[in-house]
């Protein structure tokens, strides 16, 4: 289909220079004839597009879009035919006069092919046409076949190279053409038959269209679903209810039953350099059943689904509506002339044989003007989506015992306690909430419709003005905790900009976070267009999010649909939760071990105020302690007492901590230093037998060596060094002999545990700020980058070689390791705005460039044996990037973070990615 639409559009191309070339004060042999005539009744959309030059080919959307192979082919084409009108001065001021619609039918077993269809009124205009066809196509005009058809001229081009073929007709001042023949007389009969003009509700919506809109989309409600269908998941799902009846889903099938949504829509477009608009109107007829006229008589209600849902919600959909009584007496009418009465009616009534007599009107009651059905985590591999299920009310107290109600009902009839239903827990504020296990988690869908199928609503909790059910009881504990510390869509800033482009009030409103949501596609479509969104996914990942809202004003259906639009991609990853620690964060968020419950780790950071938080799993600060200074280097964990209890140790210029599991300090501890501390403090277990060895560097040069409980160890012999170390003492281990190592801005020291040189390396150079990283690649060695970049190898036999990089400032960052598992050390260079990664044969992988000046230096992290991915973060545009070995962005990203940041696992699920960002957040990121 893809190919034959190329073809169409250049044909059309060529149909529209060969009129106005060829056309000198003709004679018209037939008066205008509408287009929309010629469409057929079965088409399930069309697009009317006012002329060939209203195509924006230099908007950035489409620039980007174009990176699409096919859809790139068109935008070439279309700007080089267009490039060879303007050079001809007599028709360039005319190309912009002509319309044409291209619509969409199905061939046989939904076989969705294009129908183009355009004006051609003269004989000299189909003999331009024609001319132009053959030298486009490349074919003769004497190999064009001619048959009769209904009385017209069919004419049949048949490209033997490619076994394409193209077919026309010029009827009634219209020229039609299509790649199946079947479609072109289809067009030719619905001319002498009831057409689209005589359509009423197709008249309602055309007449709507702007004078101003260069592109009109017009949708076929009936037939619409079928063309949908064909890029659906035709996997068949089964899944037993809480009736005991197998449920089976099926996609391309179930879509078929919203053919009653409404008759026609018609949306004009408007493309600008970050938005893509859909604006016009929808018509649904109650006497037809129209899904949509449920909200006849219903005014627009200000959505509140930013402030009821939490920030990583990936998509929702909501109804809002201003007179309650009268949108349940629409919805029940509605749900009496369908096809799903029955099955409804008797799940309804089951559901009331438990929950008693006039539950119906208690959930009706439950509910003042809004009722949203959200997905936080969107399926994976071998997990559900997490699901909500929101309702707002008036009296919070009043509604609670009504649904209290319900449930002891649902007990006595069960002959259970209602105890067994409800149960408590504490939010991270201390607050205690009752959470109730509901007994009927597909209520949404049977009670409100397929709209809601979706969710699960195995659980319900009261939190402020509205009742939520959640799919899970951990899913809705997270919802109460994101709600309370604010971590609402609302406050979400990216979803804030994009409100702006959005409609306050609403009856039908739905959202899609793409980025978040992009794993969607696995689960929704079929394995082609699936591919295709993986191939393509860094372009599609540069659309931000997707509203569609519909809004009722006397009787009549507005649409208004928004696309956003970056040049640059957005994150998949999904914010866990957040926690503000009152002042921006000052070091690399550090996962840590949780001596007390071994399935959960924990986070400890510093923020600039220099109190130290130590924040659990689910992002609740534990404690935070004041730290008299900015800590240097890592946090580590060591167990002093040797009992399996983990506590804290660091230090600042000034003195040496060790906190233990609640942040109070441990015996002697903190320890002031003879002198200021000139790097972070490392820690060296040699025998793995927990007699720690404390190693740190101060002002006076020296390198001083505490035993476990903090005292100078007199065995220690090292002197002094020339310059001032930086850089963490490291312990390396190789062939059973252990090398102390450190450096200063003048030399590499290689010492023994008691500080006698163990290697003195046989080269003199000055080393970068950059610590020494140990390489077991091959032959083990030590590798330094020098004050201009070059890198050097040392060996422990003392020998050395060079690694010729290119030139980078004093001022580089530089770390090294096999990216990729391919046996070779790998290059990671950042120098100002600049990232550059090479391996140590000087071979470039790749570089990049970023907007400002790289703070901190690149980080590395393990996602496999041969797969290490590099971290970098740019704190001025508070985004943080994760490259593969190859240069590809990790998909997903860039993040919102402006700190180094760690990736491990915090809760045994997922991996979890830890960063700080503006305004004293610490982030915790879910990566798929």
């Amino acid at each position: 289909m893809k190919r034959n639409l190329i073809i169409i559009l250049v044909v059309l191309l060529t149909a529209i220079a060969g009129y106005i070339y060829f056309t000198k004060d003709q004679v018209v042999f037939s008066k205008e004839t509408s287009l929309y005539k010629a469409v057929p009744l079965s088409a399930p959309a069309f697009v009317e597009i006012s002329s060939i030059r209203s195509i924006p080919v230099e908007n950035p959307v489409l620039k980007e879009l174009a990176g699409i192979k096919d859809f790139g082919w068109i935008l070439e084409e279309i700007k080089e035919i267009d490039s060879s009108i303007k050079g001809d001065k007599e028709i360039q001021n005319q190309l912009a006069k002509k319309p044409f619609l291209l619509a969409f039918d199905f061939i046989g077993e939904n076989v969705l092919s294009p129908l183009l269809i355009t004006e051609l009124r003269t004989a000299d205009e189909l003999k331009g046409f024609e001319k132009l066809l053959s030298k486009v196509l490349g074919v003769p005009v004497t190999s064009f076949q001619n048959r009769k058809y209904d009385g017209h001229r069919i004419v049949d081009v048949v490209l033997t190279e490619n076994k394409k073929e193209i077919h026309y007709c010029a009827v009634s001042g219209l020229l039609i053409l299509s790649p199946e023949p079947i479609l072109v007389e289809k067009s030719i009969r619905q001319l002498s038959a009831q057409n689209l003009t005589d359509v009423h509700s197709f008249s309602q919506v055309n007449k709507t269209v702007t004078s101003q809109s260069d592109f009109a989309w017009y949708i076929n409600h009936n037939r619409f679903p079928e063309l949908w269908a064909n890029y659906l998941n035709p996997k068949t799902e089964s899944a037993e209810n809480e009736f005991g009846e197998t449920v089976k889903t099926n996609l391309k099938r179930d879509v078929r039953g919203i053919r009653n949504y409404a008759s026609w829509t018609e949306l004009d477009l408007t493309l600008k350099e970050d938005l893509i608009s859909l604006n016009g109107i929808t018509v649904a007829d109650d006497s037809l059943n129209h899904f949509l006229s449920v909200f006849n008589g219903q005014d627009p209600v200000n959505c509140q689904a930013d402030r009821m849902l939490p920030r990583n919600t990936s998509f929702f959909a909501g109804f809002t509506f201003s007179d309650k009584d009268l949108f349940y007496q629409n919805l029940e009418q509605y749900f009496v002339l369908s096809n799903s009465y029955f099955s409804r009616e008797a799940h309804m009534k089951e559901i009331e044989k438990r929950f008693g007599k006039g539950s119906r009107n208690i959930l009706k009651n439950l509910v003042k003007n809004h009722v949203i059905a959200a997905i936080t985590t969107p399926p994976g591999d071998n997990s559900k989506a997490t699901s909500l299920f929101i309702v707002n009310n008036d009296s919070r107290n009043e509604n609670r015992q009504q649904f209290e109600s319900l449930l002891q009902n649902y007990a006595g009839s069960k002959k259970i306690e209602v105890e067994t239903l409800t149960s408590d827990f504490k939010t991270r504020e201390g607050k205690t909430v009752r959470v109730y296990r509901f007994p009927y988690p597909s209520l949404p869908g049977i009670w409100l419709g397929k709209m809601y199928s979706f969710v699960e609503a195995n659980y319900a909790a009261f939190h402020d003005n509205h009742l939520v059910f959640a799919s899970s009881e951990s899913a809705l504990e997270q919802y109460v905790n994101d709600l309370e510390s604010g971590n609402t869509l609302k406050n979400d800033l990216n979803y804030s900009r994009f409100k702006q482009s959005i409609e306050n009030a609403a009856n039908l409103s739905v959202y899609l976070n793409i980025n978040q949501g992009y794993s969607f596609n696995e689960v929704l479509f079929n394995s082609e267009i699936a591919k295709g969104f993986e191939e393509n996914q860094e372009i599609f990942r540069k659309f931000g999010a997707l509203s569609w809202q519909v809004l009722c004003e006397k009787d009549i259906f507005f649409n208004s649909i928004n696309l956003s639009f970056s040049s640059r991609p957005k994150s998949d990853a999904r914010s866990s939760w957040s926690v503000n620690l009152g002042a921006e964060i000052s070091s690399k968020p550090q996962i840590v071990i949780n001596h007390g419950n071994k399935t959960e780790n924990e986070v400890v950071v510093q923020d600039n105020n220099n109190k130290l938080h130590l924040v659990g799993a689910d992002g609740k600060i534990i404690w935070s302690a004041p730290i008299n200074g900015k800590i240097l280097g890592e946090i580590h964990q060591i167990d002093y007492y040797r009992n399996g209890k983990l506590q804290y140790l660091f230090n600042t210029k000034e003195k040496l901590y060790l906190l233990d599991r609640d942040g109070k300090f441990v015996a002697n501890f903190p320890i002031v230093f003879k002198s200021p501390a000139t790097n972070g403090i490392n820690v060296f277990d040699y025998d793995n037998n927990r007699k720690y060895r404390y190693f740190v560097a101060c002002e006076n040069r020296k390198v001083y060596a505490y035993d476990h409980e903090g005292k100078i160890i007199t065995g220690w012999k090292f002197g002094q060094t020339n310059g001032v170390v930086t850089t963490p003492v490291q312990h390396f281990r190789v062939d059973n002999k252990d090398y102390i190592v450190f450096k200063d801005d003048k030399k590499v020291y290689i010492q023994n545990r008691r500080g006698e040189t163990r290697v003195n390396p046989s080269v003199s150079f000055e080393p970068s700020k950059n610590a020494v990283i140990l390489d077991m690649n091959n032959t083990p060695k030590m590798v330094v980058s020098d004050k201009n970049g070059k890198v050097y190898y040392l060996y422990f036999d003392g020998k050395y070689a060079e690694k010729n990089t290119g030139h980078f400032s004093k001022d580089h960052f530089f770390t090294a390791s096999d990216l990729d598992g391919n046996g070779i050390t790998d290059f990671v260079f950042t120098d100002g705005n600049e990232m550059t990664v090479m391996n140590e044969n000087g071979k470039k992988l790749f570089s990049n460039k970023f907007d400002h000046s790289l703070d901190f230096g690149a980080n590395l992290y393990s996602f496999s044996a041969k797969q290490k991915e590099i971290g970098v973060t740019d704190v001025k545009e508070n985004e943080i990037y994760l490259y593969a070995p190859n240069g590809k962005l990790h998909a997903g990203f860039p993040l919102k973070g402006n700190s180094e940041f760690s990736i491990g696992s915090i809760n045994n699920q997922n991996l979890s990615l830890l960063v700080g960002s503006k305004n004293g957040e610490l982030l915790s990121y879910t990566l798929e």
